[in-house]
């Protein structure tokens, strides 16, 4: 703040001015963040065969970091400020590597947050190394992801062999014992379809799976096979257009809801997938990170409110998940008092920070928890039309306070 001459206050009376300036409804003015923008890297998905929904709300996350770091924590390393640049990925592995070295070569970009497609992610993660730039996977969950024990990859996000257990005991744990799998052909439809059969199997459940092409338009043979096979469950792991198509198309012959489907992430709390299916959709199960309501850091409470006079819905995970990546990078820039990406990957694996809900800290374990910090799951159920998320009801787990009872139609 401006000094004002020689002319000196004490402590009561500038407490005074504070309050009449409050009282006015005016605020004493904060130095704004000057200098040479810091810049950090958006890389996701905006357009088809990519999930644009899920990278328009990854952006929306990022930009509100951006603005509490420029304006509630006066920029980086003494004042500067930070910038966003975007890049669209378009969930390809080949527009993932050249928005990559765009945003690092071009832009220099100090790190780059917003991998969703754990195809993309696996690609960009080799070319991070070979740049020696922080790649941060905001969703995707590829456990090959962390095993490369890349030290420039840091990934705040469930992975595929935590989840499939996680849907393996909410089976065991309802009395499910038939579960359907329907998967998409990326990786992360593989690879959870593979992590869901070793989990069933070693918990002695029945399970049948199907691979479907990313760009299908018909699921209904494949969907009277599945009927035909009477499920008690049917995992749909599919990833935009596809998953509401499954949703959509197994109600038309009569198979959900009265066999029971899970969303693979938390995609039927979007506008978009009402959109699709309309009060078809209702009884959807779905697996999510957090629920509006838990308990959160002042980063969340500071985020929250302000997203949803926004954009007029709550966050997902992967919008609070950016907004909290670009705070830690924020942190860890402070914590090397460095831009160099070199210096930001060290102070990351030295430091601890703080997101919107707690803790984190990277490890290096001989495992899939490499440089990874994950989110409790937990699932939750839509029982009403467009029901909005802090009204979908939580199934399970009890700990966070899941009643362990579906609601049927």
């Amino acid at each position: 703040m401006k000094t004002l001459h020689t002319r000196k206050f004490s402590c009561l009376t500038i407490a005074f001015l504070t309050i009449a300036l409050v009282l006015m409804g005016l605020t004493p003015t904060y130095a704004q963040p000057k200098g040479k923008p810091v810049k950090i890297g958006l890389l996701s998905p905006f357009s088809p065969p990519g999930d644009p929904a899920a990278g328009k709300r990854i952006r929306w996350g990022a930009e509100l970091g951006i603005k509490y770091v420029n304006e509630e924590m006066g920029g980086v390393l003494n004042g500067r400020p930070v910038e966003l640049v975007v890049e669209d990925d378009a969930g390809t592995p080949a527009d993932g590597i050249a928005g990559f070295r765009k945003l690092v070569q071009k832009d220099n970009a100090v790190a780059v947050i917003g991998q969703y497609h754990s195809s993309v992610c696996l690609a960009v993660n080799k070319l991070a190394k070979d740049l020696e730039v922080p790649l941060f996977s905001t969703g995707a969950s590829s456990p090959e992801i962390t095993l490369s024990k890349n030290p420039y990859i840091f990934s705040i996000m469930s992975l595929t062999p935590d989840r499939a257990k996680f849907w393996i005991d909410f089976a065991k744990a309802m009395g499910l014992k038939k579960l359907a799998v329907l998967a998409e052909d990326t990786d992360y439809g593989t690879g959870f379809e593979t992590a869901v059969k070793n989990a069933a199997k070693d918990a002695g459940l029945e399970i049948k799976s199907i691979i479907f092409p990313r760009t299908i338009t018909d699921m209904t043979p494949m969907l009277l096979e599945t009927k035909a096979w009477n499920p008690d469950i049917l995992i749909n792991i599919g990833v935009g257009p596809p998953a509401y198509l499954m949703v959509k198309q197994a109600f038309d012959i009569g198979l959900f809801p009265k066999t029971k489907m899970l969303a693979s992430f938390d995609w039927p709390i979007r506008p978009e997938y009402w959109d699709a299916v309309g009060a078809n959709g209702v009884y959807i199960l779905y697996t999510a990170y957090y629920k509006p309501g838990m308990l959160m850091t002042k980063f969340g409470d500071w985020m929250m409110p302000k997203y949803k006079q926004l954009y007029n819905e709550d966050p997902t995970f992967y919008a609070l998940n950016a907004f909290g990546e670009v705070l830690v990078i924020a942190q860890a820039l402070n914590l090397a008092k460095s831009d160099n990406p070199k210096d930001l990957q060290r102070a990351l694996v030295s430091g601890k920070f703080s997101d919107w809900s707690g803790e984190v800290k990277f490890e290096e374990p001989d495992s899939v928890k490499w440089h990874n910090v994950s989110p409790p799951h937990l699932v939750l159920q839509q029982t009403e039309v467009k029901q909005d998320f802090t009204k979908s009801k939580l199934v399970w787990p009890p700990q966070f306070g899941g009643d362990g009872k579906i609601v049927n139609p």
